[in-house]
Parts: C-alpha cells; structure tokens; sequence
C-alpha cells in the first residue's frame, strides 16, 4: 500500500511539473509569435470554459471515490450523466456565445467561444476513466497522457501561429490537447462505458455530489475574477499581459509552494495534540519553503525587463511592471498556505468557513472598488488583498495553536533581508551590462552566488550546516 501511495504521489509531482514545463515553454514561443490582444481574447473565452468545467468536472467523479460499493452501473450512470451535462452546457455556451461576448464588449470573441467550448464535450467522455485511474492510484498514466496531449498540441499550435492563423492556433492547442489526452486515457484506461444508467443511483451520488460542485464553482469564479474583470473592463491586450505575467509567478514561486504544503498538511494532523509543537512544525515550513521561495520572487522583480524582453521580445514590455506587481503577491502567498493547513489539522472547518467568507467579502469589496480606479489599481490591488489575507490568516492561526504573526514575521525576516540584498547586488551588476541576455545570464548567477554566500555566513535556516552536511 505504502508503495502505491509513495509511486502515485512520484507520478503526480511529474505530472505536474513536467506538463507546466512544456506547456510554459510552448507558450513562450506562442507568445513570441502571437500578441498580446490575441491571447487574451482567448484568455477571456478560457476564463468562460474554466467556469463551466467545474460543473462536470468535480461532483460525481469524488462522489464515485467516497462511494465504497460502487460498481458498474454506478460508473456507466456518471457516464451518461457526465456526457449529458457536456452536451447541455455546450448547447447553452453556443446559444449564449453573441450574448456573452456583447456583454464583454467584443463580438469577434463569438467564434472563439464556440470553437474553444467544444473542450466542454471532449472533457465529458473522460471522466469517469480519470477517476478510475486515481481510485487505483495510476497517476503514472495520467501523466503520459498529459505530457504526450502537452506535446503534440503544442508542436501544431506553433505551426499554425507561424502560418499566421492568429487566435485559432491557441484554440486548436486547447482542443487538441484535451483531445489526445482523453484518446490516450480511452485506450490505457481499458473501461469501456454500457450507456447503462439509473435515477436511483444517479439521486444517491447527487446528493454528495451538489454540494462539492457549487462550492467548487464558487471557488471557480473566484479563481477567475481577475481575468474576466481585466478583459470585461479594459482591453483584451491587458488580459494578454497579465496572464503573461501571472504564468511567471505561478511557474516559480506557487508550485514550489503548493508541493511542500502537501507534505506539512499530514504532519500537522499527526501532532495535532501538541499545540506547541505544531507551531514549531509550522514555522519551520514557511521558513524553508520563504528560503527558497523569497529569492526567485526577489530575483523576478529585478530581472523582469531583461527576462520578458528576450524570452518573449519587447511587444510584451507591458508585462514588466505588472510582473513586478504579482511577484509582491507571493511574499505573503507562502504564510496563507501553510496557515490555512492548520484547519485541517485541528479540525476547525467551522473557522474555515469563517475565515473563507470574511476573505472573500474583502477581496471582492476591493476589487469592486479597484476597478474605477483604472487597470494599474486593479493589479495592485491584489498586493492589498494578499496581505489582508495572510494577517487574516494568521489571526486564526493564533486562535488555533498560539502562533502569532509576530512569530511567524520574525521567523522570515532575516531570509526577506538576504534576498532584499541579493536583489542589490543582482540590479548593481546586471546593470553593468548593456546586452539584455548578458544582464539576464549575470543577473542569475550573481544572485545564487550573493544569496548563497549571505545564507552561509548568516546560518540563516541553518543553511550552514545543511551545505557542510552535503559535503561531508
């Protein structure tokens, strides 16, 4: 069992990395070869699809996990049900396509939508073969999958936006990615639906399943808020820029954190009756993850033009700043992280819940207010909105283990001081330097090199020993 667990958990983390890996490195071409209006004119149209995916998506796949005596009818009726839904919820979008895209000011976002909510159909047919893959434990298929639909997608769409089909050479990359992820799935999963299907099945998975998909939905809109304000209020070249810059941040700073969250949430659990150790575990957590974490945010903010202008050429130069922005954002992504672990260690969903309406009223209060004060307001705002968060956060840390956030401020401030330095001495010697790639090549290693050194003599996270360990 422990084998499983430990090579399902292997394959996950590869699934993960390696298909943002290759789909962040097609998109570099992509973005080298597209502009910034066309990708997000189809950012817009994938904040609309994200939305709806979560409606057959998540619900009655979990509901067949919880499901203990499920059997074939049960998965042949979520077939059928899941089909349904992917057909229904694409006959609506195709119907309310001119609608949507009046309302969002841009009527040439109509084929797009259309095009693109096929996804809505192909993703149904695969469902129930995704969660027979987690019920076994066989992430090491849905990685192949992924990585061989990441692949190949990505190859046609290069072609296509370099013969110049614009806006449709990232809607075939989504519609074929989907489409060989779920062809290979199909085959390596060897279940074939019977088109069986049962109400009285059907209304005992629904009754689990509801409640998961509208808090799921919720959670959905949420997630998209920003794209789908940016591209509601201002202009689709906007969008394009800030996903552009969003994807920097999340490559390198979001994985690297949710990953190590994984691993802190069952150790939480395990000493959940000692209070005071638990916030021992805490810190030490948010200190490492900051330890590796605060550098790259540091290191993005200060080589953010030399990085946009030569992986993606200086038609995205609006970026930079907002780059710049969303890096600050990070700072306090790490703290909320690892604080909101501690709900499901000390089983205090009900302050969960709490805590996640209050957060929510906020956010959308400022972003409300942050859209007429302008599109530069609106991306600051979410530096506002993160720190409100992680005090928030905090808050009711305190509340559950006796860990203030002087504690846990205290315990990154001196990693925040060396990457602060780090950034110095980066921004003084990549400035030394008129060639973008030179700045950028300099920029890197001066500041592994400054971050390391200041980490070594300061023994800041026990850094010292660490590296004198690894030597001996």
């Amino acid at each position: 069992m422990a084998g499983r667990v430990v090579k399902g958990v292997t394959w996950s983390a590869m699934e993960r990395f390696s298909v943002q890996i290759v789909q962040f490195v097609v998109s570099l071409v992509l973005a080298r070869l597209l502009t910034p209006e066309i990708y997000g004119s189809v950012a817009l149209s994938l904040v609309i699809l994200n939305i709806l995916q979560t409606i057959n998506e998540t619900g009655f796949g979990a509901a067949l996990m919880q499901k203990l005596d499920r059997d074939e009818l049960d998965f042949s009726s979520v077939f059928v049900l899941n089909m349904a839904l992917g057909v229904g919820l694409y006959a609506v979008l195709f119907l309310c396509a001119p609608f949507l895209s009046n309302v969002l000011g841009y009527p040439e976002l109509t084929s797009i939508i259309r095009w693109i909510g096929l996804n809505l159909i192909i993703m149904s047919f695969v469902v129930v073969q995704r969660t027979k893959l987690i019920i076994n434990v066989d992430f090491k298929t849905m990685a192949k999958a992924s990585l061989i639909g990441a692949f190949l997608s990505g190859g046609i769409a290069i072609i296509c936006a370099y013969r110049g089909m614009g806006a449709m050479a990232l809607v075939i990359q989504s519609l074929l990615n989907n489409l060989i992820t779920t062809l290979f799935i199909w085959i390596q999963a060897k279940w074939h639906p019977q088109l069986l299907f049962s109400w009285e099945r059907f209304k005992s998975l629904f009754d689990f399943a509801y409640k998961l998909i509208l808090s799921r939905f919720v959670q959905a809109v949420y997630n998209e808020v920003y794209s789908f304000v940016v591209g509601a209020f201002y202009t689709p070249a906007q969008l394009g820029l800030y996903n552009r810059a969003k994807s920097f941040e999340i490559l390198s700073t979001n994985n690297i954190t949710m990953i190590v969250q994984r691993v802190a949430q069952p150790l939480l659990c395990e000493q959940q009756q000692d209070k005071r150790q638990m916030a021992v575990t805490l810190i030490k957590f948010i200190s490492n993850t900051a330890l590796i974490v605060y550098p790259l945010l540091v290191g993005l903010m200060v080589l953010a033009k030399p990085l946009v202008l030569v992986l993606l050429t200086d038609k995205w130069d609006g970026c930079v700043w907002i780059l710049q922005v969303v890096c600050l954002v990070g700072f306090f992504f790490v703290g909320s992280t690892f604080n909101r672990n501690v709900f499901n260690a000390t089983g205090r969903t009900d302050w969960a819940l709490q805590s996640e309406t209050i957060r929510k009223v906020i956010a959308v209060t400022i972003i409300i207010g942050a859209v007429y004060c302008g599109f530069t307001m609106l991306v600051w705002s979410q530096v506002l909105i993160a720190c409100i968060e992680f005090v928030i956060d905090a808050y009711y840390t305190q509340r559950q283990i006796q860990l203030t956030l002087w504690e846990q401020i205290k315990a990154v401030s001196p990693i925040l001081v060396a990457a602060s330095v780090m950034g110095g001495v980066v921004y003084i010697l990549s400035n030394c330097f008129e060639m973008l790639i030179i700045k950028l090549i300099v920029g890197v290693f001066s500041g592994i090199i400054s971050y390391s050194l200041l980490c070594f003599s300061f023994d800041i996270c026990d850094f010292r020993n660490l590296v004198l360990r690894r030597l001996n």
